[in-house]
């Protein structure tokens, strides 16, 4: 694989903050490539001296360059804000700076995270799945950084997401005590929007049902109808 390949997988994940992680990962697997991963991970060369045969000073050229090299690599794969707080900094101190930030024992990250999940709201004319897949995305994300909240609290914070539209759901889903992975209730959110759609424009009652496992969608032999529950 060329070197312009490899850099452009850290162009595709540029650093923003909650995904340091990843970027971190993916930035060493760029620097192995490019045999630039010891500017990062061991000390600083010290500055030759007047005194120095000729080869200890090419080897702190060669140093320099990697250096400098490290760094345009580091800073071109993040956003523009950190790049502007980083630019000062040689590569070890960026890094160092950066899991202070964002590093495992910091709490931004988590609750960057967290802010985001807790205050997702569904508008009341958007599809339900794209928003879903992104709270099971972000999700997934917290849960890398140690925080696990639970597959009940989980559908509880999805749920809570939801417009006024999807109450029938929530009450059927609630008084069930449907046994389903965040993927299966993604399934049955989504047959219950489009009934919704379709209901608007045949004037039906909506109807809901029990989760097919094999499909992960709803299973019609189960449905039953709810009629007091009419779209309006």
């Amino acid at each position: 694989m060329s070197s312009l390949s490899v850099r452009s997988i850290l162009a595709d994940g540029k650093l923003v903050g909650d995904n340091f992680h990843d970027w971190y990962r993916t930035l060493r697997i760029v620097l192995m490539h490019e045999k630039l991963i010891d500017v990062i991970d061991k000390p600083h060369v010290p500055e030759p001296s007047n005194n120095d045969d000729a080869e200890t000073i090419s080897a702190y050229k060669k140093y320099l360059e990697d250096l400098m090299s490290t760094k345009c690599l580091i800073l071109s794969s993040m956003s523009s804000e950190l790049q502007r707080q980083h630019e000062d900094m040689d590569p070890t101190d960026i890094i160092a700076h950066l899991k202070k930030m964002y590093g495992a024992q910091s709490r931004t990250p988590r609750y960057q995270l967290s802010k985001t999940i807790f205050r997702s709201m569904l508008n009341v004319n958007a599809q339900v799945g794209p928003h879903v897949l992104k709270m099971i995305s972000l999700m997934e994300q917290l849960e890398k950084l140690g925080c696990k909240l639970g597959k009940e609290l989980s559908q509880y914070l999805i749920l809570q997401s939801l417009p006024e539209s999807f109450s029938p759901f929530i009450v059927n889903f609630n008084m069930n005590k449907m046994d389903c992975d965040l993927h299966e209730m993604l399934n049955m959110l989504v047959d219950y929007q489009n009934q919704i759609d379709s209901g608007k424009n045949q004037g039906s009652v909506l109807v809901v049902g029990k989760l097919n496992k094999k499909k992960g969608k709803w299973n019609s032999k189960s449905k039953r109808s709810l009629s007091s529950l009419k779209v309006v």
